[in-house]
Order: structure tokens, then sequence, then C-alpha cells
């Protein structure tokens, strides 16, 4: 069965205001414009995202929140702090705990987190994502527990402003 896995780096935040922690920083205007233009991305793939399971970090929830603007359909959001500040091992294992149900996942977080889990689940070097960038991969797996490192093909590789280049 395949199964369709999308890596999302957050869009642009602000810079930390003075004494705002880093999990507080919020969306600058390049972020929700970078937002909207991943969500059209998103809106535009062969397959409806059934969930996304995002960082609990302002900035995250913002691009989530903007992204799901863009959607036909809504998915479901959870929310986990796993996914900020996490280890190429920690995103994995958040990866293999995916509910069955879900055959069209995205995770939405933050670098090095995102580009470490593409570089083990591809084996290529994506040399690291930018703000708002997303890998479609694709995992030929029944269970999300059978996903490991080297299983999963790059259908594409997207990032806002790319094709203005």
């Amino acid at each position: 069965m395949v199964k369709n896995l999308l890596l999302i780096r957050h869009a642009d935040a602000q810079m930390p205001q003075r004494n705002e922690r880093d999990f507080e920083r919020k969306l600058s205007e390049k972020g929700r414009s970078e937002s909207a233009l991943l969500g059209e991305y998103l809106q535009k793939l062969p397959f409806k995202i059934d969930t996304i399971y995002t960082s609990p970090s302002v900035r995250t929830l913002q691009t989530c929140a903007e992204i799901i603007q863009q959607l036909e359909v809504s998915p479901r959001i959870i929310s986990s702090e796993e996914y900020y500040e996490a280890t190429r091992n920690v995103m994995m294992a958040a990866v293999n705990r995916v509910d069955n149900i879900f055959e069209n996942v995205a995770i939405l977080a933050h670098n090095p987190s995102i580009s470490h889990l593409y570089e083990y689940l591809t084996g290529d070097s994506q040399g690291g994502f930018v703000t708002a960038g997303c890998a479609w991969l694709q995992v030929l797996a029944d269970q999300w527990e059978q996903v490991s490192g080297g299983m999963a093909e790059t259908k594409d590789y997207y990032y806002p402003g790319m094709n203005s280049k």
C-alpha cells in the first residue's frame, strides 16, 4: 500500500522580540504569504491530506492555519510537543506511531528535524529545508510502524516562489 508523507518546515517567522521565547515567535508577513502559497500547492496534490501532525509553537500553528484556509477539505490537526526541537529518532518514532487510518499525512515542524527525517527516510541529502519548504514522499508500507530508513521516494519538493526563479 502506498502512503503519502509530506514533510513541511514552518513559514518565515518574525525576529524574536525582547524576552520572547523561540517557541512564541509569530509568522512574519512573508511567512503568512508563504503559508498561503504552500496551501495552494498542497490543494493541487493528487490526494487530500488526512491529518497534519504539528509542533505547537506559535509559528507552526499559524503556518498550519494559513495552509488550511487554502484546502477544500480540512484535515485533522494533531499538535504535539515532541515535534519541537526533535531529534531524528524522535521524529521517526512519531512517524511509526501515526494511526493507520491515515494514508496521507503531513508533518509540520522545524529544521533541522525535518531535514534529518527527510535524509533518513530517503537516503538523500536535501541540504536543509527553506521556510515553507515541503517534500512529498511516498512509502510502500501497509502500516506506519513498518516505515524505516531508506524506504521513501521523493515525488516532489516545493517552496513558495520556486517557479519564479
